[in-house]
């Protein structure tokens, strides 16, 4: 999401947890004692944890303590206690939805060390929440073109998107769309929460009408400055109202119980939910818009500090991911970063610097099945050309963006064996938000769509592409030459309206090769 763009707002127990253990790149400072925490799985309505190593404790016992995101591995409550030993496995109850509940809880092995309780090993959350997913629906994955759509009510039919053949839709939630709400009330680990209903029953019927069409939906979460003052970081206090988005609040214990509660509602809701016949369902959510590029997109006064944000942020999509994996068990739960690559500047970290400390972050407490969002923008955005390399743009991992073009140095690099998801499988891409404009010539346009697909349908690793947009945007992207629309403001086609609809069709193809002089298919990189 670019500055230039207007915010859519609309109406296997064992075996896993040496799994995890194998894929930790390193202990953490207390386990340097000797004693390692393999991982935290859930098994029925327990949770088991398995720790391998041995320490001493002036009481002869190992006790685990279970604590928030943002606190010490010795604070918190104990669960569970077992026998100094070389090996030890704890088991203790899930208790979901409860006061009780150790669903968003690190745990850690503590030892008893001169009357106080001192942490004798790494941290470690529950990597499979979705064990306990009150729901496994199938996906509907249907197919990768996907667009930005014109949430306009003149087009709440959708006509468009059937016709064009689109399987994939993004839509944007800013938590403020939801916040102190009057509607039904939530209760939640015990606790009641008030969400706004009304605006979420007019995404029902957006959400209904998308389905309806076989339309899967990408959902973005967003801190906007309206936001609750709970999901607001309090790195972000100091910035409220200069920047677009914000970061979310795993810092003190009401963000992290609102962040869970809004996940599991918001989950939960979009799982099953009839609106006049129609389902309204959600399969894939993005935490966050551009992530890396921090001041703009998701500030933090931290944020210049890559190790302290990345964990900060890694806190808080942990909650949610946990919170929408046990209520939706086949979501796919994504972050998102922008084109900037091995480029780092002072308010933007490069994606492959970002993914690598994020990457890090979870995999040394516990690794879950993120995926990648990210947006393959030309660069510069004006550029209409994504088939020709430039000085920023090149295959090789040190090139400073990331397009189209060279997208597979991100698949490459997530090909990575410390960047494989817990089953082993390379994580997937969604190429969630690109477009190509039109003011250089729409028959360059109509080529530039037709060689993205291209490239997005010879890559494995890709499982979506979000074109920017339907429909031109006169007042913000129009006047800097970013005419990104298959059809004008006033709902006529342009020509790529037709190319985007039969997209990869080898008539099409090659018409569009002409166009630019230059067989296309002969410039893919195929994954």
């Amino acid at each position: 999401m670019k500055v230039f763009k207007k915010l859519t707002s609309v109406l296997m127990v064992v075996a896993l947890v040496v799994t995890v253990f194998a894929g930790a790149p390193g202990l953490t400072a207390e386990a340097a004692s000797g004693v390692a925490i393999g991982g935290a799985v859930i098994e029925g309505g327990n949770v088991v944890v398995a720790a391998s190593g041995q320490t001493a404790s002036d009481d002869g016992i190992y006790h685990l303590i279970a604590s928030d995101p943002n606190q010490a591995g010795n604070v918190g409550m104990e669960v569970a206690q077992a026998p100094v030993a070389a090996a030890a496995n704890f088991t203790f109850p899930l208790n979901k939805n409860s006061a009780a509940s150790v669903l968003y809880k690190k745990f850690t092995v503590c030892v008893m060390k001169g009357g106080a309780l001192t942490a004798a090993s790494n941290s470690m959350y529950i990597t499979n929440p979705e064990a306990c997913g009150s729901r496994a629906v199938p996906r509907m994955d249907n197919g990768k073109k996907g667009i930005l759509t014109d949430a306009s009510m003149d087009n709440l039919g959708m006509r468009t998107l059937a016709d064009l053949g689109v399987k994939q839709a993004t839509v944007s939630l800013p938590l403020s769309k939801i916040s102190g709400g009057s509607g039904v009330p939530y209760v939640y680990n015990g606790k009641t929460y008030n969400f706004d209903t009304r605006y979420i029953t007019a995404f029902d019927n957006y959400l209904g009408r998308l389905n309806s069409q076989g339309v899967q939906v990408t959902m973005i979460l967003l801190v906007d400055q309206a936001s609750q003052g709970e999901f607001i970081s309090p790195y972000a206090l100091n910035g409220l109202g200069k920047h677009n988005y914000y970061g979310l609040n795993a810092t003190s214990t009401e963000g992290i119980e609102l962040l869970a509660a809004a996940g599991s509602f918001i989950a939960q809701r979009w799982l099953t939910r009839s609106y006049f016949s129609m389902n309204a369902r959600v399969d894939n959510f993005i935490i966050g818009n551009e992530v890396n590029a921090w001041n703009e997109w998701n500030y933090m006064s931290c944020g210049g500090n890559l190790p302290v944000y990345a964990q900060e942020y890694a806190n808080a999509f942990r909650v949610l991911y946990n919170a929408i994996k046990s209520e939706n068990a086949n979501a796919n739960v994504y972050i998102c970063t922008d084109h900037h690559w091995a480029l780092n500047e002072k308010t933007v970290h490069g994606a492959k610097a970002f993914i690598t400390q994020f990457n890090n972050c979870i995999r040394a407490q516990g690794n879950i099945d993120w995926r990648l969002a990210f947006h393959a923008y030309n660069y510069p955005l004006t550029s209409a050309t994504p088939w020709v390399p430039t000085a920023n743009i090149q295959r090789n991992q040190g090139t400073r963006f990331v397009s189209v073009y060279n997208i597979d140095v991100v698949t490459d690099f997530l090909s990575q064996p410390e960047l494989l998801s817990p089953s082993g499988a390379v994580r997937t891409v969604k190429l969630s938000e690109q477009g190509y404009t039109s003011s250089q010539g729409e028959e360059v346009q109509c080529a530039a769509i037709t060689y993205a697909m291209l490239v997005v349908n010879n890559n494995s690793h890709i499982d979506g592409f979000i074109l920017s947009r339907e429909k031109d945007d006169p007042v913000i992207e129009v006047p800097q030459g970013l005419a990104f629309g298959l059809m004008r403001y006033g709902n006529t086609h342009k020509p790529s309206y037709d190319y985007y609809k039969h997209a990869a069709e080898p008539e099409y193809v090659a018409q569009a090769s002409a166009m630019v002089g230059v067989d296309l298919n002969t410039l893919i990189a195929p994954r």
